[in-house]
């Protein structure tokens, strides 16, 4: 069974060799959120957009790419070329999406992006009511937002289609985890299409490590009944919901998938995901467990030096990725010694699959990824 496993995973053929490339269109934001790297690192943050040169040497890879996703740690509505790159993507038979802070998301944007028939828009919001979110998102208002976004579901219906999928993205923090259930109410009378409620994964100072819900035994049993009445309220109001989980518990391959997903900064550099660099900053803090842990940014080339493909397969590259390969079939081979040593019960066994794993690249250990949040 094992032997039929893994030569099937060797063997499958997949229409693209690539899941998704995330692209930092601009490193530019105009809000100042409260729990975000850059207004702690604003002194030495850049403020830029990716060229329209460095676009067409990563668009060049696009016919390989099932989606793109265009943001990174920036307002990519803020890109003057934004929609041109919409449409390169859609072009070569992409799926397309971004993710907006919501404020720039005007009648004429929301009528380009559906003529583009782009595929997914996400809108951040920090709360269900205007003092909570306006208070994390410092520079935004949630009734303008909540208004744009009225705005565009209007249009999109008038078109008759259900493209782009809208969702809420709802990051959960100390000063706005109470308000949840309240957010998929705000959801579903505005029509949107999913809730997804997420973590903050990425901490860079003390006083971000205080804001986030996870690793928090004392409250963890009403964080939870919270995403409980969460779930409970999207099932009688007919959205989608998901939340993300609040225990610690290390997976194989993280949702960041780098052996089939990259990212591109916007001055071209080319990392495994966002969250093992930050613009401008060859060094940066991250805050695991409570404690600082120095990091040096991840990258392994640069598309203005070198073509994607190059860029994938060199040495530093492959040994990165192929790390996560060595976990992910040692967590097959351990869950099915499991099954045979528990007589094809399904348990875990003795020195179960995470006991067989190799561990994770250095950076990747003390990112919060790794361990499904």
């Amino acid at each position: 069974m094992l032997h039929r496993l893994t030569n099937w995973l060797k063997t499958r053929v997949r229409g693209r060799d690539f899941e998704a490339f995330q692209i930092e269109v601009t490193s530019r934001c105009a809000l100042r959120c409260a729990m975000c790297p850059r207004a702690a690192l604003a002194e030495r943050w850049p403020e830029k957009d990716l060229p329209w040169p460095v676009f067409e040497r990563i668009a060049a890879a696009f016919p390989q790419v099932e989606h793109v996703h265009l943001q990174g740690w920036g307002e990519p509505l803020l890109h003057p070329r934004l929609f041109d790159m919409v449409g390169v993507a859609k072009a070569a038979g992409c799926r397309v999406g971004f993710t907006t802070n919501g404020t720039h998301l005007t009648p004429e944007v929301g009528r380009r992006l559906l003529d583009l028939d782009l595929d997914l828009l996400a809108v951040s919001i920090a709360g269900a009511t205007g003092a909570t979110h306006d208070r994390i998102r410092l520079g935004s208002s949630l009734q303008g937002i909540l208004a744009n976004v009225r705005g565009f579901l209007a249009l999109r219906a008038d078109r008759g289609g259900r493209r782009p999928k809208v969702e809420f993205m709802y990051l959960m923090l100390k000063a706005n985890i109470q308000e949840l259930p309240d957010a998929v109410d705000l959801a579903a009378s505005l029509g949107v299409d999913e809730l997804v409620a997420t973590n903050l994964e990425h901490v860079v100072t003390p006083v971000h490590d205080e804001l986030k819900i996870f690793e928090e035994p004392a409250r963890r049993e009403l964080y939870g009944q919270i995403l409980e009445e969460a779930a409970a309220r999207a099932r009688r109001v007919q959205v989608a919901f998901r939340a993300y989980p609040l225990d610690l518990n290390e997976v194989a391959v993280c949702e960041a998938k780098p052996h089939r997903i990259l990212y591109v900064s916007h001055d071209g550099w080319v990392s495994p995901c966002n969250y093992v660099t930050l613009p401008g900053q060859a060094e940066f803090a991250r805050y695991f467990g409570g404690r600082p842990v120095l990091l040096s940014a991840v990258r392994f080339g640069n598309v203005l030096e070198q073509d994607l493909a190059a860029i994938w397969n060199t040495p530093n590259y492959c040994a990165f990725r192929q790390r996560f390969a060595q976990r992910r079939l040692a967590t097959i081979t351990g869950v099915v010694s499991g099954m045979q040593e528990a007589g094809g019960d399904g348990g875990a066994g003795p020195g179960g699959a995470r006991g067989l794993q190799p561990p994770a690249p250095e950076p990747c250990q003390t990112c919060y990824k790794l361990y499904g949040l």
